[in-house]
Order: structure tokens, then sequence, then C-alpha cells
């Protein structure tokens, strides 16, 4: 009998897809319900036409809270990462895109010293992609999205290294 040596198992590339917080999608759902209620209720008692419109503009108001379940970063190790934004349109990404990677929190929480986490933004020129601290699948990525950005920070140290002349 032929013995068969086994093949190295080659490791998996990370891959995955960070999905922020739902919160605000699910919120927008149940305020368009209630409102829609009211506005039929509204409608069918034959109330005033300024009543009818302002509910509808609530209702109107509720739209982009319904649409943030659109944002998600599908990414992964060797290709980059792609991001859907707020309409659904989609950017590709390379990881040496990443200019600034940084840990930041919202103004609002700036000023009080509590031990509330970090959101971490990744500037890609202009661009800033905001990951929250509660988005699902985050630690990958973020881990994935620092290693590139120290990486590529390293080879531009070098290459300014070498192109200063030694007398």
């Amino acid at each position: 009998m032929v013995q068969m040596r086994k093949k190295p198992a080659q490791r998996r590339k990370l891959r995955g897809t960070v999905i922020p917080n739902r919160d605000p999608a699910g919120i927008g759902w149940v305020c368009c319900a209630c409102f829609s209620v009211v506005l039929i209720l509204c409608i069918l008692n034959h109330s005033d036409r300024l009543t009818c419109i302002i509910v509808g503009i609530c209702i109107l108001l509720t739209v982009p809270a319904m649409m943030t379940k659109n944002i998600r970063i599908d990414y992964h190790e060797d290709k980059g990462f792609v991001y859907h934004n707020l309409l659904g349109r989609r950017k590709r990404y390379h990881w040496e895109d990443i200019t600034y990677v940084r840990a930041t929190r919202k103004r609002l929480q700036r000023k009080r010293k509590d031990d509330m986490p970090f959101d971490t933004v990744i500037e890609l020129g202009k661009t800033q992609i905001r990951v929250g601290w509660d988005a699902y699948n985050s630690d990958d990525f973020l881990y994935l999205a620092w290693k590139h950005y120290k990486e590529r920070k390293k080879r531009y140290a070098a290459n300014r290294d070498q192109s200063i002349s030694e007398e």
C-alpha cells in the first residue's frame, strides 16, 4: 500500500460582514406603523387637512431610520472590503486605500469622562467610515484594518528613509 501524505491545511482567509446596530431600523418601522394608523384614523374622521399633512410628514421622517438596515461592510482578507451606504450603493475599497484609523467618541460623549466604549473611524482619503462599538462582527474587520494600516505606514516610512540621500 502506498502511503499518501496529508497536505498541510491552508489557513482560511478572514471574511465576513460587519452589520451596525439594527435598533434604529426597528424603531423606524414601529414609528412608521404607528403614524400610518394615526393617518388612517385622521382620514376616516375627516380631520383637518393640516393634521393629515403633519402626520404624513412624520411618516416620511421615519424613512431614513428604516433605511439604516442597508448599511453594512463586506470584507475579505485579501481582496479588501465593500461599503454599502444608506441608499444601498456599494463602493469597493482595497486595504491599501486606508489612510488613517482612529478610535473616537461621538460629540456628546466626548465631554463626559465615563467608560463608554470607542467607535472606530476609518479614513480613506476624504471618505470616512464609522464602525460603531456595538456593530456585529466588527472585531475581525477592525483587526484587519489596523493590521493593513500599520503595514502601509511602515512601508511608506521605509520608502522615505530610502529616498534620503546620504552624503
